[in-house]
């Protein structure tokens, strides 16, 4: 079956849905195609930061978000059970002083059928194996589907993203060492406020404990330096509980509701690639999950596409312009300064060597003394302001 559309965007995580939801409205011919069977059920990615909430206000997803999520005020930072300080963010300058947290698979569905509502088609247990650019437009290849023809495709199909290796374009960058297992745990007793994010530094790694979008639920991340075996499920969420009250976290659990086992990277991909294939979210560039900035910069990409993207198809200029040169320059900027921002602080926080742990924890609990140093923090969770030009 032939599929005709003006953007075929391939992935249907938020990154791409809210794309395709955002291009639609713009009066745009959708369709998405996905390689899964079906939406996903986890929470994953949870935080929106404030300048993405900016980003989102003037479409109505904001405001159709907040009802989702909790709001998170604070982050309090610790070492060797040690409170070295913490910050605020009331004071930001934004209408969202705060991180909003939702589960992401309460922003899928509110994006699906939003983009439904649309008109946008998705097609899901759909695997993309071929694309072929052309003067006008791109011709995919895909199971189930067949030969899909569109003028442009936005590939939003994650960190190993199958278009952005079929376009050609490279993705050059680091792996962290060690791995990092998360567990959502439905929790009585917490010995940290379970209101505030934590962030719990110490010679057996780093920890953060931050708050679920329901009461009495919490998200637990280590870092294991030395990294260890896979182990999800009960048995790693029995695991990490003990690693977690090792290094100072303890609480009765009640439930485990997802667990995973990962590798970080850092990696940003190449300015030069496939013209006519946009590349965003995680098929763009990956970061380290410090300060959940990663699904952030992915939605405002997409936000960002859609402002550029109905003019560009509009024109009628030869094969040689490029009228989105400019948003391939700024998005480049955003994630450049993203990608440098949450590196520092996996390099700080993620140090082995106990004296220059001692260093950090001094460095740290000297700035969140200070009003600049607390200011400074929280406008490195809030994400950045718009790359000008």
């Amino acid at each position: 079956m032939a599929v005709d559309a003006d953007v075929a965007v391939v992935g249907a995580g938020p990154v791409g849905l809210c794309a395709a939801l955002l291009l639609a409205r713009a009066g745009l011919g959708v369709v998405v195609l996905e390689r899964r069977g079906g939406p996903v059920t986890e929470s994953r990615a949870t935080d929106l930061h404030a300048r993405t909430l900016e980003a989102l206000t003037p479409s109505g997803l904001a405001a159709a978000l907040h009802p989702l999520g909790r709001r998170v005020d604070a982050v309090e930072m610790w070492a060797q059970g040690r409170r070295l300080g913490g910050f605020g963010l009331a004071r930001l300058r934004s209408p969202y002083p705060y991180i909003l947290t939702v589960p992401q698979c309460a922003t899928e569905g509110l994006l699906a059928a939003e983009a439904e509502r649309h008109g946008v088609r998705v097609h899901r247990s759909v695997a993309v194996h071929g694309v072929e650019e052309d003067a006008q437009g791109v011709t995919v290849r895909a199971d189930t589907v067949g030969r899909l023809r569109a003028r442009w495709v936005v590939a939003a199909d994650g960190a190993s993203s199958v278009m952005r290796a079929l376009s050609g374009t490279e993705f050059r960058g680091r792996t962290y060492p060690g791995t990092w297992r998360l567990a959502d745990l439905r929790v009585e007793g917490p010995s940290l406020d379970p209101a505030l994010v934590h962030m719990v530094g110490g010679p057996r790694g780093l920890m953060v404990v931050l708050p679920m979008h329901l009461d009495g639920w919490a998200r637990v991340v280590l870092h294991l330096p030395q990294g260890g075996p896979e182990a999800d499920g009960e048995e790693g969420a029995a695991a990490l509980t003990a690693e977690a009250a090792a290094r100072g976290w303890t609480a009765t659990v009640r439930e485990c509701r997802w667990t995973s086992t990962f590798r970080t990277h850092r990696r940003l991909a190449g300015p030069r690639g496939a013209r006519r294939v946009l590349l965003i979210g995680d098929a763009a560039h990956v970061c380290s999950p410090i300060g959940g900035q990663g699904l952030n910069l992915g939605l405002r990409d997409a936000v960002s596409l859609a402002s550029v993207l109905p003019a560009a198809t509009a024109r009628t200029a030869g094969p040689a312009a490029d009228p989105l040169a400019a948003w391939r320059r700024r998005r480049r900027a955003d994630a450049l300064g993203v990608l440098a921002r949450t590196d520092l602080a996996t390099r700080a926080f993620t140090l082995r060597s106990g004296p220059a742990r001692a260093v950090r924890d001094a460095a740290v609990r000297g700035a969140l003394t200070t009003v600049a140093g607390r200011r400074l923090m929280a406008e490195s969770i809030a994400g950045p302001r718009p790359a000008a030009g």
